[in-house]
């Protein structure tokens, strides 16, 4: 008896620091949203364009630099970020409110893999290559990071493209502007990933949508089971609404500022 009760106590032990151990080795993961056309906190300023911070485990990765140079180190250094911890820069398609501070941030970080469109391909891709970096163009689907993908170039007439990252929630789609439709990047991120997407963020590009147009893209969210939305940038204000209205409590607001805990 007392020999099983030394093992029931033994087993607990063994449960407990197990427990502790799983836990601890959970790895930190959030999006830190660094410009955009929404303000979330006071000492950040909004302006038109996207970038956010990545970290997923120990990877640190800039998607997008917005537009204004003075714009985004002042956010940068309103929320005491230090680019130095930047391993990886990823620019989701070639338009100015995009890439407007590649070669600013290029300046202040140091040695990096950098992930062009395949439309920066050339005499832009020289000259990021001139900071000693590596550069790298490929349209299909890749690992870049700890639980960390490039979608692959989508569309036509501006290809782009996305980030997605795993998280125990499921998948969280990133999208600088989403050009070639955001139901469409998320109707080949379900298929290719086949996991549930717990959250798209970004610009969706819906300001010229009519409301058939947005209800199809909402709908479209739903029947694909997004869990929850935080669109930005290029959305629109109509259609921010009737996210707002569909999504509810699932509804986050983002803006310059916001940090998302995945």
């Amino acid at each position: 008896m007392l020999f099983t009760m030394k093992t029931i106590i033994l087993n607990i032990i063994l449960s407990i620091f197990c427990f502790i151990g799983v836990n601890a080795q959970k790895q930190e993961q959030k999006i830190i949203i660094l410009y955009d056309n929404y303000q979330f906190s006071e000492n950040t300023i909004a302006d038109w364009g996207f970038s956010c911070l990545v970290i997923s485990g120990s990877d640190t990765i800039l998607f997008d630099t917005g537009a204004r140079k003075d714009i985004f180190f002042h956010n940068v250094d309103a929320m005491d970020i230090d680019l130095h911890t930047v391993q990886t820069l990823v620019i989701s398609h070639h338009h100015g409110d995009h890439t407007g501070n590649i070669f600013p941030v290029l300046e202040n970080t140091g040695w990096m893999d950098v992930y062009l469109p395949s439309s920066l391909n050339g005499k832009f891709r020289k000259m990021v290559e001139n900071y000693d970096v590596h550069t790298a163009i490929d349209q299909n689907i890749r690992q870049i990071g700890h639980n960390v993908f490039l979608t692959g170039e989508m569309g036509f007439q501006i290809r782009e493209q996305g980030m997605v990252i795993r998280t125990e929630q499921g998948l969280v789609l990133i999208t600088g502007c989403g050009h070639p439709g955001v139901d469409r990047m998320l109707k080949k991120i379900t298929k290719k990933f086949d996991e549930p997407i717990y959250l798209v963020i970004g610009g969706f590009h819906m300001e010229e949508y009519g409301e058939h147009e947005i209800d199809h893209v909402i709908n479209t969210f739903k029947n694909l089971d997004v869990k929850s939305v935080a669109p930005g940038h290029c959305t629109g204000q109509r259609a921010m609404e009737k996210f707002r209205m569909a999504y509810r409590q699932n509804f986050i607001r983002s803006g310059t500022g916001k940090i998302i805990e995945l």
